[in-house]
C-alpha cells in the first residue's frame, strides 16, 4: 500500500478518462510511483503554492500535495499548451 492517498478533481477525473488507454496507463503508473515516494519528472509550477507538473509523454498533469493528509490531488490532465491556462 501506498504511503499517499491519490484523489481526483471533477476536471481532473474528467481529463483522466478522455485519455487514450495508452496515456491511463502511464498516468497510473506514474501515480503509483508517486504514492511510493518513487523519483518521476515532477517540476513546481510557478506563482502556485504545492502544485506540481508531471509530465506524461505528451500530456501533463497538473497535481497538488496536502502533506498534513497525505493526499496527492490530481487537478487537471491535457497537452502541454493548454494545462496551464484557467
Amino acid at each position: 500500500m501506498g504511503l499517499w492517498e491519490v484523489r481526483f478533481s471533477k476536471q481532473g477525473y474528467k481529463d483522466y478518462k478522455a485519455l487514450p488507454e495508452k496515456y491511463r496507463k502511464m498516468v497510473d503508473r506514474i501515480l503509483s510511483f508517486l504514492m511510493e515516494r518513487e523519483k518521476v519528472d515532477i517540476k513546481p509550477v510557478r506563482g502556485e503554492k504545492d502544485v506540481y507538473r508531471l509530465r506524461v509523454g505528451r500530456y501533463r498533469m497538473l497535481v497538488k500535495f496536502y502533506r498534513e493528509e497525505r493526499i496527492i490531488l490530481v487537478i487537471k490532465i491535457g497537452v502541454r499548451g493548454d494545462i496551464y491556462k484557467k
